[in-house]
């Protein structure tokens, strides 16, 4: 077969970016995502929600309150999920005296790429002026991306915790999400966070799952050495469930971000 990138052939490539195909039961987890985001609404109660946008999916939920804000920009290939499933960690970041945001914006294809890496960008901007000018972010898969791309241009985030995500877009230009994410070469080159790497001035650490899919490791592994980077890698744990862990100020994820709040 005829190699794409890498030793990958076009359906080798392909599979690297959908995880399903190497986790088979990810919709039960990201399911989980949203049933336990509504057993902590239950407890803590529903969230202050904010528009910092003009387009009606440009809103923030934020919960609770402090002198930091914690905001967590979702994954979902760019076409998946929405702030609402994403209360899950807020408890302990509200027992760590911070706000905590949940992110939303529009996703593929009714916006475009950069559309969607803008609406990130202001919803962070929107946070530092009017919740607080101490801004933690961390963001999981296409959400890192997002997050990584509003790096390069924001200066306002103190720490960063990125997590599977993707920083080069030459795979991805070249796989089937393409068919949705609609990359071309000046795109790939502008929204591939790994190749501007010397304008991003937060401290950011790289996580990743050890049962992440190959692509997804080497893409964290090759960012977080771009930008001598500490990492984090969730043992046992694959794409989808190392950021459950988040919640749980006693898992490596949940010390390493609750550590950046301090």
């Amino acid at each position: 077969m005829k190699k794409i990138f890498l030793d990958y052939d076009q359906k080798a490539l392909d599979d690297q970016y959908e995880q399903r195909v190497w986790v088979p039961h990810a919709e039960e987890i990201i399911r989980r995502y949203g049933e336990r985001s509504n057993s902590v609404r239950k407890r803590i109660g529903e969230p202050r929600v904010e528009r910092y946008g003009p387009s009606t999916p440009e809103t923030l939920d934020i919960y609770g309150s402090g002198k930091k804000a914690f905001v967590f920009v979702h994954g979902g290939a760019w076409r998946r999920q929405s702030s609402r499933e994403q209360a899950f960690p807020a408890e302990a970041v509200i027992a760590a005296g911070a706000a905590y945001v949940a992110l939303n914006f529009e996703k593929l294809p009714a916006v475009t790429l950069p559309e969607m890496a803008a609406q990130v960008q202001r919803g962070i901007e929107w946070v530092h002026q009017n919740v607080s000018p101490d801004v933690v972010l961390c963001a999981h898969s296409s959400g890192a991306h997002l997050s990584a791309c509003a790096l390069v241009k924001l200066s306002v985030v103190r720490s960063a915790l990125l997590i599977s995500g993707v920083y080069d877009l030459l795979p991805v230009r070249l796989s089937a999400r393409n068919d949705y994410v609609r990359l071309d070469e000046k795109l790939e080159q502008e929204y591939s966070p790994i190749r501007h790497a010397d304008r991003i001035k937060a401290r950011v650490t790289v996580g990743w799952g050890e049962h992440d899919n190959a692509e997804f490791r080497r893409q964290s592994q090759a960012f977080a050495a771009k930008l001598s980077a500490p990492t984090l890698v969730g043992k046992g744990l694959n794409h989808f469930d190392f950021v459950e862990t988040l919640a749980d100020p006693r898992s490596p994820l949940g010390r390493a971000a609750l550590t950046m709040l301090q």
